[in-house]
């Protein structure tokens, strides 16, 4: 069969009959859009439409401010560094200035202390030539005076008076006495001095005054003949004290405490500094723990 003889047999196909009611049933499916009323839309503020652009551009200005903040404060940092490395130059110009100042500084010392030591050598020099003729004075000295020993023991011997009786005898113990009384004096003032810096209290033994103490023969009595004085704190010893220290750390809030005591010459020095010559019935007892003077 061919095509013109298909579409001969189609054209007479028979006519097909609608059912009843499709076209009501039609009609009512056809839904047709609902009218909306017509209304023109709002118009939009300016500022809301530019508000986006405006956004980004303040955006854009504040990042153009913070460059601008930013490169301001590395050319500050730059300048500065500069600086620093200028007065890092002139600082090691100034150290520099500053060791030859030290130097010239020590080297002025130096010569001051040279000739400090120029001018004390010439004054021990001098001192060294008068203290050579003094001796030389003192040698004839203990000549004549061991002559006038001799002519004096003679006289005595000739006159019979004993040893006691000798008036010169009495004066040379005077005399030693007298210088007892000046050694005890200059030991309290050490003393004294020592305890200003230490809470004022005395020192608890001769040596711990060294410093105060001008010189270590001051703590031999001139009468004290069975020990040797000690002429430097290197030879000082037990064998160059004559005196006894009674009350050692004592407070100087008592002053009639005895401190030190010769008992050679019955010489007290006391907390105060004072130096008294006693003599029977005037003692030194221990009362309430306490070294005083009691009648």
């Amino acid at each position: 069969m061919n095509d013109y003889q298909i579409e001969t047999l189609v054209r007479k196909a028979p006519d097909q009959q609608a059912p009843d009611g499709l076209l009501e049933q039609l009609k009512r499916d056809i839904r047709l859009p609902i009218a909306r009323p017509n209304h023109t839309p709002p118009i939009q503020s300016p500022w809301r439409r530019w508000f986006p652009a405006l956004s980004f551009g303040v955006l854009l200005l504040g990042c153009f401010i913070a460059l601008a903040v930013q490169t301001n404060q590395v050319f500050e940092l730059g300048r500065e560094n500069e600086s620093l490395r200028a007065g890092t130059a002139t600082l090691d110009q100034l150290r520099q200035d500053n060791a030859e100042l030290q130097r010239l500084s020590a080297m002025t010392q130096d010569a001051d202390r040279i000739e400090r030591e120029h001018e004390e050598l010439l004054r021990l020099r001098g001192e060294v030539a008068r203290l050579r003729a003094q001796v030389e004075e003192l040698a004839a000295l203990r000549a004549e005076n061991q002559h006038l020993q001799a002519e004096r023991a003679t006289a005595a011997a000739n006159a019979g008076l004993s040893a006691e009786e000798d008036p010169l005898a009495a004066a040379q113990e005077k005399a030693k006495r007298i210088q007892c009384v000046n050694n005890l004096k200059q030991v309290g003032l050490a003393a004294r001095i020592w305890a200003s810096d230490h809470q004022d209290a005395l020192p608890t033994d001769f040596v711990t005054m060294s410093n105060e103490l001008s010189t270590p023969k001051l703590l031999l009595c001139p009468a004290d003949t069975a020990r040797k004085a000690a002429y430097n704190w290197q030879e000082f010893g037990g064998n160059s004290v004559s005196y006894q220290m009674l009350s050692p750390g004592a407070p100087e809030t008592d002053p009639e405490v005895v401190y030190v005591r010769c008992s050679i010459h019955n010489n007290v020095g006391l907390v105060d500094g004072s130096v008294q010559q006693i003599n029977p019935p005037v003692r030194v007892e221990k009362v309430d723990g306490k070294f005083k003077l009691v009648r």
